[in-house]
């Protein structure tokens, strides 16, 4: 028999029914929270699937409530409510994990959910269902959130590491070691796990949706305190017992996101480790700038006392690659003596020799020389790079990946007379083969290899070739993890003609990268031989060369001094200078200074750019 009060079916009804608020898990989404009713246990923390315009998105709930007691404003809502159309996972991620990508979000102006689309694993949203949430309470800690930093060469860095972790494993806390790259994650593994084999998990996003629960759920049931390596992106883990986030070689570019929400995951650990309350420690052969200065400023407190001295055994030699003044026409050349000798030594000892270039391809540039048009890529107008590619060599944009055959003319004159400019690797390995053609070369960049295995493969067969050479870009730092005999500079000028107020701090760590490579000796060219940064980089002068940056950004007002706001713009070309002339009305107290994109047009739309710079001042 039906119930004789509607009125009272539904009030029943609507007291198992919750509202709840959900951010869903999208880059694209500029909303904060959407709200939802469901029946479903929907607790905080859970993750669900909603129904968002005309397709399901995945969401983390933020927030609930009964139905019945938010009737009157479920009413007198401006909009209709939709129901939850699954429950994925029961009180998945913790709220002090989704804390830490609000306030992230915050600080990069952008949206929570884009944030944490950033910081979760698509393959952990694939296989959510398959994965455990965390299995035991919470450690439960005081109000203290310590910040170290740790600045010293890498054996005596991971030697603080190996103390510190088992420090914080006697203590019944884990450790989440962080790194940039897997590749660096695999080096912590075999340096860090010694003697605690059982309870040292590395995760990370090459692993295969099946490898990855495996491991996923072996940390979740884990009773013992563990040590967890793996990139930012792993945060997520299921360990409430997490009392110590590790985050090494602070001063890595791969931290921070080149897309959108632009965030870095440098500050979103900080965020994390403070929500936790745990103690988060920085560390590095040379922290960035910032961050000594933040320890300088007492903000962060020193694990040992920072080196600002390291120390090669390796002979360093600084080659100017200048000609003398004086004479006639002067024939360029890719390589000087010094190297070419260096790479005979390698052949005759048996050694290796590692050739480190700046850019990929052949040439970096191209220009026509009759009237000095750059050549330019056909679909976003960035310039391309020249590259050789079997019988043929090609244009290819590193912006936005088009590719074209070489053989053109200039598209403003018609001339034939294109010239390439610069030293890309290709360029060197082909002046090496042509010179030693009985050397076994190696090559290692991103235009010549796809995949980690391929990497790895490379770098195995270079180490065990005596007598070979390598030749690679920044990538091929992540898979040298053994000292070479030799390593050698041959391009690393075009790195000062970046405008990026970091640029400085970059040449000083690929140089001291390559010092401490060296065994025997290290051969720096250059054309630019009284940059003060490549003197103290080969004498391995840290403190020096903290003192200058530090002085010249507080001399032009550049981060730590300040906090760097940009803002772009898309779209065409009239309404572009429309809004940027509104952002220097709205702005005119923080003088912004306006100028076109480096790709300034894409795809026939300008791109113009806003930069805000607000002073900081120290408390």
């Amino acid at each position: 028999m039906g119930n004789d009060d509607p009125q009272k079916e539904t009030e029943s009804a609507n007291d198992q029914l919750s509202i709840i608020e959900v951010v869903p898990i999208s880059r694209g989404m500029q909303r904060e929270t959407l709200s939802y009713f469901t029946a479903l246990s929907a607790e905080i923390g859970s993750v669900v699937s909603v129904p968002l315009r005309s397709r399901a998105v995945q969401a983390i709930v933020v927030s609930k409530g009964n139905a019945s007691d938010m009737k009157s404003s479920v009413k007198n809502a401006t909009f209709e409510m939709r129901k939850v159309s699954a429950l994925n996972a029961i009180s998945f991620f913790r709220e002090e994990f989704i804390e830490a990508a609000r306030l992230t979000g915050e600080y990069f102006a952008s949206s929570t959910g884009a944030v944490l689309d950033h910081v979760i694993p698509q393959k952990i949203l694939d296989s959510i269902e398959e994965l455990h949430a965390h299995t035991f309470p919470a450690v439960v800690r005081g109000n203290t959130r310590e910040k170290y930093v740790i600045q010293s060469d890498d054996e005596e860095r991971y030697s603080n590491y190996k103390s510190l972790i088992r420090e914080e494993l006697a203590k019944k806390s884990s450790v989440f070691f962080c790194v940039p790259t897997i590749e660096d994650g695999r080096r912590a593994h075999r340096d860090l796990s010694k003697g605690i084999e059982n309870f040292t998990f590395v995760i990370n996003s090459e692993m295969t949706k099946r490898e990855l629960a495996e491991v996923w759920n072996h940390i979740a049931e884990e009773k013992h305190p563990v040590l967890l390596i793996g990139t930012g992106s792993f945060l997520c883990l299921p360990r409430l017992d997490i009392g110590c986030v590790i985050l090494e070689k602070e001063h890595s570019r791969v931290y921070k996101s080149h897309a959108r929400p632009f965030s870095d995951t440098r500050i979103f650990a900080e965020f994390f480790a403070e929500k936790i309350k745990a103690k988060i420690v920085f560390g590095d052969i040379l922290l960035r700038t910032e961050t000594i200065w933040r320890q300088r400023s007492l903000d962060l407190i020193e694990f040992a006392p920072l080196k600002f001295r390291s120390v090669s055994t390796a002979e360093q030699q600084l080659i100017d690659m200048r000609s003398p003044r004086g004479i006639g026409k002067k024939e360029f050349k890719i390589m000087g003596d010094h190297i070419n000798s260096l790479i005979c030594e390698t052949k005759e000892n048996n050694e290796n020799l590692f050739i480190y270039g700046a850019r990929k391809g052949l040439a970096p540039t191209t220009v026509c020389e009759d009237c000095g048009q750059l050549v330019l890529c056909g679909n976003c107008s960035a310039p391309v790079i020249l590259v050789s590619s079997g019988q043929e060599n090609l244009f290819i944009c590193n912006q936005c990946g088009a590719k074209r055959s070489a053989k053109e003319t200039c598209k403003n004159c018609t001339s034939w007379n294109l010239k390439p400019l610069g030293i890309g690797v290709d360029r060197i390995e082909v002046e090496i083969k042509n010179s030693f053609p009985d050397i076994d070369v190696f090559k290692l960049d991103r235009g010549n290899v796809s995949t980690h295995r391929k990497a790895q493969d490379i770098a195995k067969k270079f180490y065990a070739t005596p007598g070979s050479v390598l030749i690679g870009t920044d990538m091929a730092f992540n898979y040298l993890d053994n000292k070479i005999e030799n390593t050698a500079v041959v391009s690393i000028d075009a790195l000062f003609s970046i405008s990026d107020f970091r640029i400085h701090e970059k040449i000083f760590h690929t140089v001291l990268a390559l010092r401490n490579l060296a065994q025997k000796k290290f051969v720096l060219q250059t054309r630019n031989p009284e940059e003060k940064v490549l003197h103290y980089s080969l004498r391995g002068n840290l403190i020096d060369f903290y003192k200058d940056e530090i002085e010249e950004r507080k001399r032009f007002g550049y981060p730590p001094f300040s906090v760097l706001i940009k803002i772009s713009r898309e779209g065409d070309k009239q309404t572009v200078i429309r809004d940027m002339d509104l952002i220097k009305e709205v702005f005119a107290n923080f003088e912004p200074f306006i100028f076109p994109a480096l790709i300034s047009t894409v795809k026939g739309k300008s791109i113009m750019n806003a930069l805000i710079k607000i002073p900081f001042f120290p408390p």
